[in-house]
Order: structure tokens, then sequence, then C-alpha cells
């Protein structure tokens, strides 16, 4: 496989203009390493999936200051000579994870077309919470990177896990 290279890495809480920056920065970076423009187009997008799923979440735990101090949100970009990968991590309530896991096993089940399938099907008949999320990143980022997610859950309380998502593609 290669050793990974590492082309963005950020740990820290995240705002509008923090996104902003990384997505900057990720421009700049596209220049300097090389990576084609279709290549960049792709990681742009399910980079701002990730970031904004990030983001919409991480009010769950503003009134837990140990877990805002300790646990801070993280996404890095990484390549070998074959692939990408994008790696991000944040705390999430445990009650929040059978429902995650059942969306994201259900993506990662889904051929292509089927994908396609159930994109329009959320669209139309899509259950969306007060976020706006009814798993539509979660199928726009499988669509893209054409990779099954990857994911655990590392329990850090009673209340609390540290969500990692690994997405992947060539």
């Amino acid at each position: 496989m290669g050793n990974k290279e590492t082309i963005l890495d950020f740990q820290g809480h995240l705002t509008f203009s923090t996104i902003g920056r990384l997505l900057t920065l990720l421009k700049h970076k596209m220049v300097e390493k090389g990576i084609k423009i279709g290549v960049y187009k792709r990681i742009l997008s399910v980079m701002i999936e990730a970031l904004e799923n990030i983001y919409k979440y991480s009010d769950q735990y503003f009134d837990n200051s140990y877990i805002i101090k300790n646990y801070t949100p993280g996404f890095q970009l990484e390549r070998t000579d074959q692939k990408y990968f994008i790696t991000t991590t944040n705390p999430i309530r445990n009650s929040d994870i059978p429902n995650l896991k059942a969306k994201i096993d259900l993506v990662n089940s889904k051929t292509p077309e089927e994908l396609r399938l159930l994109y329009r099907q959320t669209i139309m008949n899509g259950r969306f919470t007060d976020k706006g999320g009814a798993g539509l990143g979660l199928i726009e980022i499988v669509k893209i990177t054409n990779h099954p997610l990857q994911y655990r859950f590392e329990p850090i309380s009673n209340d609390y896990s540290i969500y990692h998502l690994i997405m992947t593609f060539a």
C-alpha cells in the first residue's frame, strides 16, 4: 500500500469560518501536491459533507465541559500512491449510535444503482431531522467515493463515544 502522506490535518472545534479556511487550504494543497482537478472535486465534495456532519451535531455536547475540553473533533486527509483517505472523529451521544450505525450499514450494503434510488427515495420520503439530515450526506459520500464507509465508536463515558469515520477513494 505504501506510506501515507498527510495532506491536511485539523483538530479543534468547527465554525463556518474554520470550515471555509480548511476548504481554502485544500485548494492550495491541491496545487502544491499536484492533485488532479477531478480528484480534487471529489475530495472537496466528501470533505464538505464530512465537515458539515461534524458541525451539525457538535451542539450535542456543548453542555459537557469535559467532552469539549478533552475530545475535540478532528479531520484528516491522507494519501498513498493509489488511494485517498478522509478520516473524521467527533464526540457522539451513545444513544445516537444505533441509528447512525443502521444508516451507515444500509448505505454500505447498496450497489451504485441502489444508492441512486435510495437517494431519490430519501429526498422524496425522507424523515428529515431538525438538523436537516436524513442520511443524505452518507449516501452522497458513498456515491462519490464508490467505497463502503469504515467506522467505529470508542466509548469515553456512559453518555458519549468518539465516532471515527473513514472514507476511502481512488
